[in-house]
């Protein structure tokens, strides 16, 4: 299956020395051996990529892009390099500047919000000032959303969180609590605890606040996950009862717990 076949290391763009801020395609990469991606591989390869490149600072914001160098560097179409730019200057890290063309934007652009910038950050340097934006938000928001979930939210609502908090003692019990399985089950937990609130500002901070969910952290302790777990479950049995208070206190605990564990204040 081409759209799944593991891409080569693509090399680092590197800078013209005529002129310091504009930037040249790298030698001509084949995007995958054996023979060309489908179109939508290429565009999503490329957008990858250069979101990385980005975030990780190997160009500067005001570098200029051409389309003629991604189409040199990456092997692909005038539509699928102009397509990729689009969808950066989508989540504000391209610009289009007149009389200059395209150009990486500052950092104050980004979308931060957006759920593939923030896993880019997470993936990047900038990995530690991701979590502390992400912790300080979800310290906010999350707690508040489960009190207002004790209080809106609907029987389906209720038997999710229910229904995951067991999910993720299982896991746990199975010796499975740092795979991917107990992240996704994690992470809908927390998406449905947002969705409860039937608040549709914090409804729509779900996937950026979940998104860490998805992102290995370093390996928790048996005892650590366990104390974590016994407030998930307090949350979810609080607001099964309809017990603002409780909810919030347990998800106040758990927020704390986390914070404490991924060492941000």
């Amino acid at each position: 299956d081409t759209a799944t076949d593991p891409l080569p290391t693509m090399k680092a763009w590197e800078v013209s020395p005529a002129c310091p801020r504009r930037l040249i395609a790298a030698p001509a990469n084949r995007m995958r051996q054996g023979g060309p991606l489908l179109p939508k591989s290429m565009y999503a390869a490329v957008v990858d990529v250069l979101g990385r490149e980005i975030v990780a600072g190997t160009f500067p914001a005001g570098s200029v892009v051409s389309l003629a160098s991604l189409e040199e560097r990456f092997e692909v179409s005038r539509t699928v390099a102009r397509e990729a730019m689009r969808s950066l200057e989508s989540k504000g890290m391209i610009e289009a500047r007149r009389r200059v063309g395209l150009i990486v934007a500052d950092r104050a652009r980004w979308h931060v919000l957006d759920p593939q910038v923030i896993g880019w950050r997470l993936a990047g340097p900038t990995r530690e000032d991701q979590m502390r934006s992400l912790m300080g938000l979800r310290i906010a928001v999350e707690p508040v959303a489960a009190h207002l979930g004790a209080l809106n939210g609907t029987e389906h609502h209720r038997s999710t969180l229910l229904e995951m908090s067991r999910r993720l003692w299982e896991l746990t019990r199975s010796g499975l609590a740092n795979t991917q399985a107990f992240r996704d089950a994690d992470a809908r937990f927390h998406t449905t605890l947002l969705h409860s609130s039937a608040n549709e500002m914090f409804i729509a901070l779900a996937p950026a606040l979940v998104a860490v969910a998805s992102h290995p952290t370093r390996t928790v302790a048996s005892a650590r996950i366990e104390r974590s777990l016994t407030f998930h479950e307090g949350i979810a049995r609080a607001i099964a009862a309809g017990d603002g208070p409780a909810a919030e206190d347990h998800c106040r605990q758990l927020v704390a717990l986390v914070r404490d564990h991924i060492g941000v204040e």
